[in-house]
């Protein structure tokens, strides 16, 4: 467990109850002076890796150090997951206590973060603002992300509007979650059979799947990490020469249906080899009932499997791939499909995976980001399909 005390601005403090009767979340929001902010809140929950030499960084840093008294009104503030709130009325203290690794700490603003800690003691007068929310654990992956899309969203729209994501439209147009797909902000899909709004899939995760496959720019020895950590990155990297993606056409279906499968059968072929998915806190396992469902087939599934875990799993698949020198396509070596090479080596491919997981905490989130697994699963998978 991890305490963190804060120093709140007074007369800021504002606790807002679920609006839905039944609802556990609550939600906190306070001012704190940047000097009060506590340091070692816990990162492991944010999608991003933090890089403060970047654009969005040093417009931060700048907007900070102008010390112009508006610091808290133009920054977005920071995020956190939390297991409780307290708030002592006389010494405007508030008290935040972190239990789970997994699933409490920062979520959003990350950089401004670190970069507030970097400038404690300069007797800054500037604030940042405060957002913690508790009773969010089984929604936690879903949140980090939705909370780290707003550049990413204006992006994506933008592009839809140029009609750049054809390439990836002429390769998963037929497919069953096609039409959930989401190119712009606040696209909807109705299901046809009972009226109500399907849940969607953003187009950057689609984009960075695809990039996975890139063989022309990830080998053996690079690995796509940042389609895990860093979608905006990769749809960046897609802008940039949209048209390139015509290449994996003929292989996107399959791309896709490897992801369903290693979904559904990750933690059976763990169980399989004598593992225990089930007691892992992330596994969400309830007895037996259906906890969650795939995310493109929409599959019943007993047990939840973070997208830490699917990524590296999933993107060890490339050293399938070759590019046709006649059509310019990629395609699968000698004919032989992703599935079948799942079905033969997902036991041992899984357990690697796993134990590696319990050697770093067991941390979805910390293996996404580990290029080590990354290389873990490409090689197995490289290796178990030499000739």
């Amino acid at each position: 467990m991890i305490k963190k005390t804060m120093k709140v601005r007074e007369n800021t403090f504002r606790k807002l109850e679920d609006p839905f009767e039944n609802g556990a979340a609550k939600k906190y929001v306070f001012y704190v002076k940047v000097d009060d902010v506590a340091e070692g809140i816990p990162m492991a929950t944010n999608p991003r890796d933090q890089k403060l030499t970047s654009g969005v960084a040093t417009a931060i840093k700048e907007s900070l150090l102008s010390n112009d008294g508006y610091f808290h009104l133009k920054n977005r503030g920071i995020v956190l997951s939390a297991e409780s709130v307290h708030y002592n009325n006389k010494e405007k203290i508030a008290t935040i206590i972190f239990s789970d690794e997994l699933s409490h700490g920062n979520i959003d603003g990350g950089h401004t973060y670190k970069i507030v800690c970097e400038h404690k003691g300069e007797n800054l007068e500037q604030y940042v603002q405060f957002e913690v929310m508790t009773g969010v654990e089984d929604i936690i992956e879903n949140l980090a992300e939705a909370r780290n899309t707003s550049v990413q969203v204006d992006a994506k729209s933008m592009a839809e509007l140029a009609e750049k994501f054809d390439p990836i439209k002429e390769g998963l147009e037929g497919m069953p979650f096609f039409k959930r797909i989401a190119f712009k902000q606040n696209q909807i899909s109705v299901d046809d059979e009972t009226g109500k709004k399907n849940k969607m899939i953003d187009a950057r995760e689609i984009v960075a799947i695809i990039s996975m496959f890139n063989i022309s720019l990830y080998d053996a020895l690079h690995h796509p990490t940042q389609a895990y950590s860093s979608k905006a990155k990769m749809l960046d990297m897609y802008l940039k020469n949209p048209e390139e993606y015509r290449e994996y056409v003929n292989i996107m279906p399959d791309i896709f249906d490897l992801y369903d499968a290693v979904e559904m059968e990750f933690a059976d072929a763990y169980n399989a080899g004598g593992g225990r998915y089930g007691r892992k806190k992330y596994a969400g396992y309830k007895d037996g009932k259906i906890v969650a469902k795939s995310k493109f087939g929409l599959n019943k599934m007993q047990y939840k499997v973070p997208d830490g875990l699917l990524y590296p799993v999933v993107a060890a698949f490339r050293s399938l791939l070759v590019k046709n020198k006649v059509t310019g396509k990629y395609e699968w070596k000698n004919g032989v499909g992703p599935i079948d090479v799942w079905d033969n080596s997902k036991e041992d491919l899984v357990n690697k995976i796993m134990n590696f997981a319990a050697s770093i905490g067991d941390n979805p989130n910390a293996v996404g980001k580990d290029s080590n697994i990354w290389d873990l699963a490409y090689m197995t998978i490289m290796l178990r399909n030499m000739p």
